[in-house]
């Protein structure tokens, strides 16, 4: 099979049109007429990770998080752009369309915090849903860590019932979560005001972590991409974890 193979499916999956404009989808890395046996997925591309590639002989890394972003100036050895490049390993990366897609990292999310009757808002990054009961804000935080494995949880008190969840770096959407009813919000990254904000609007706001919001993805997008390629091997990445720890 080729990389194009893949590269025609997730456009099907998560169609690059419905990315940001800023941001930079696609294949970064590499030929689509590369032939593959072998396929690594992971939330980020780092040296490790392309260490783990060539190890296991995967000659394509299929991440979320683009392994160029901005424009590169300089490309140094200890880059994962270069060791890449130096293996021949390509790179397909599923950011932001990923994050809209209906079975995407949000989508992901609210599975893994067993919500029911989800919607999915893909303009507004953002999957809404209920818990199976009332929960304090302390519960929940208990709740998002083990269900995430979350090295911690930050949160704003509050009851919660009905949720909001937009993944990674999605902290203004507490406003929207306000804006549609709802009385909590999960996400991986909030800012001293915006939790100011969660708290004089009674928002039970959760941050459990760039990383482990978005990880819970990885499995079902390595499951979709098995489903679809049964001859081809997709191999979760074990080198790709949380780059912190907490107390």
């Amino acid at each position: 099979m080729k990389i194009n193979d893949i590269i025609a499916y997730t456009k099907e999956l998560a169609p690059y049109e419905t990315a940001g404009e800023w941001d930079n989808v696609g294949l970064l890395v590499g030929s689509g007429d590369t032939e593959v046996c072998r396929v690594l997925t992971a939330l980020d591309i780092t040296p490790a990770v392309v260490e783990e590639a060539r190890e296991k002989d995967c000659k394509l890394i299929v991440s979320h998080h683009p392994v160029i972003f901005d424009p590169l100036k300089t490309l140094t050895p200890d880059s994962a752009v270069y060791a890449l490049v130096k293996n021949d390993i390509a790179a397909l990366c599923l950011h932001t369309n990923l994050d809209r897609a209906e079975q995407g990292v949000n989508t992901a999310l609210g599975k893994a915090l067993g919500l029911k009757n989800t919607v999915l808002y893909p303009d507004d990054y953002l999957l809404i849903g209920d818990t199976d009961a009332a929960y304090t804000a302390a519960e929940y935080a208990a709740l998002i860590k083990e269900r995430l494995n979350a090295p911690d949880v930050r949160f704003t008190g509050g009851t919660v019932h009905r949720v909001a969840v937009s993944s990674g770096g999605g902290g203004e959407g507490v406003e929207l979560a306000a804006r549609y009813g709802f009385d909590a919000f999960v996400t991986g990254e909030m800012k001293h005001h915006q939790y100011l904000w969660a708290a004089a609007h009674g928002i039970a706001a959760f941050d459990a972590g760039h990383f482990s919001t978005e990880d819970v993805v990885i499995k079902p997008l390595t499951a979709l991409f098995t489903k679809r390629f049964p001859d081809t091997r997709f191999i979760i990445g074990n080198s790709c974890v949380c780059p912190y720890d907490a107390i």
